[in-house]
């Protein structure tokens, strides 16, 4: 497999896996390490602005399907910080000025701790069969809560979004710097537990990632240092920033459109399907790390 295919494979995963609840940093670990992939040599500087590329493109993607969310939270804050609600509906504007304040108060814990442990956590990335047991774990804990909340009933709108549920949120949040737990997976499953409907769970979960993917992304361009890509390297971040924005737009769709069919039906768990695809995936990578097949 050529270096370009890998790339593009790589930027797929990165996009999708961000937004489907089953770990993008499980698969960026794991795919590479079985398939024995090795894009730059081990060249840490060009690996974290490969990284950059596939944040950005994730972003991009991202943010382009949730652009109307995006601009209806964005312009409530901005009514909120000059002190000025608009004539027609103050009470929507204060109500959403709330939630805006919550997407970016979440992002905190998970920004402190990434800053603060960040060498302890690239270690523990290096651990499949950590890896393989947070994709089981945590897995499980996606479906459990998700049935639990739909025997209790739980119908709350994401615009009934507090600080405190915010800041609830952003603290599972940040237990997705481990590898294998999803970030997506764990904030949905707080969310759930919070008593938010399915639908604004998810759509909550998926605003919440992106002021954490655009800090990720400057951070590891800060980092960069003096970092110099051939034409050669400089394509592979060009094809796996794009597949990254195309897979991470598809990816929101998908689960948009998933719990719009499945989630309206409180006996069936949407999330059943991704808790089982986790502990397959957390059998394989553990047979593989304990046998040595690899």
């Amino acid at each position: 497999m050529t270096d370009v295919v890998a790339a593009l494979v790589l930027g797929v995963l990165q996009g999708l896996t961000e937004f489907f609840p089953v770990s993008s940093s499980a698969h960026l670990e794991v795919v590479p390490w079985l398939a024995g992939w090795d894009l730059f040599d081990s060249d840490n500087e060009l690996e974290n602005a490969f990284d950059v590329a596939l944040h950005v493109g994730t972003l991009a993607g991202a943010a382009l399907y949730l652009r109307a969310d995006i601009a209806r939270y964005a312009r409530a804050l901005w009514h909120g910080i000059r002190g000025s609600a608009a004539h027609d509906s103050p009470e929507r504007y204060g109500r959403d000025a709330v939630v805006a304040l919550g997407l970016l108060v979440s992002a905190l814990p998970a920004a402190l701790v990434g800053v603060a442990l960040e060498s302890r956590l690239l270690r523990l990335a290096e651990e499949p069969l950590l890896i393989a047991a947070l994709l089981a774990v945590f897995g499980w804990l996606l479906w459990w809560s998700d049935v639990a909340a739909a025997r209790r009933g739980a119908q709350r709108s994401q615009h009934s979004c507090g600080l405190r549920d915010a800041l609830g949120m952003g603290i599972a949040q940040a237990t997705a710097l481990l590898p294998g737990v999803s970030r997506s997976g764990v904030t949905i499953t707080a969310g759930r537990w919070l008593g938010f409907d399915r639908a604004a769970a998810a759509r909550l979960a998926f605003l919440m990632s992106l002021p954490l993917i655009g800090g990720a992304g400057v951070y590891r361009f800060a980092s960069l240092g003096d970092a110099a890509p051939t034409s050669a390297e400089l394509q592979l971040f060009v094809v796996g920033g794009l597949a990254a924005a195309v897979s991470s737009w598809a990816g929101v769709a998908a689960m948009v459109w998933l719990l719009d069919r499945i989630g309206r039906r409180p006996r069936r768990s949407p999330f059943a399907l991704f808790a089982g695809y986790r502990l397959a995936l957390a059998a394989v990578v553990a047979l593989v790390a304990i046998s040595g097949l690899r």
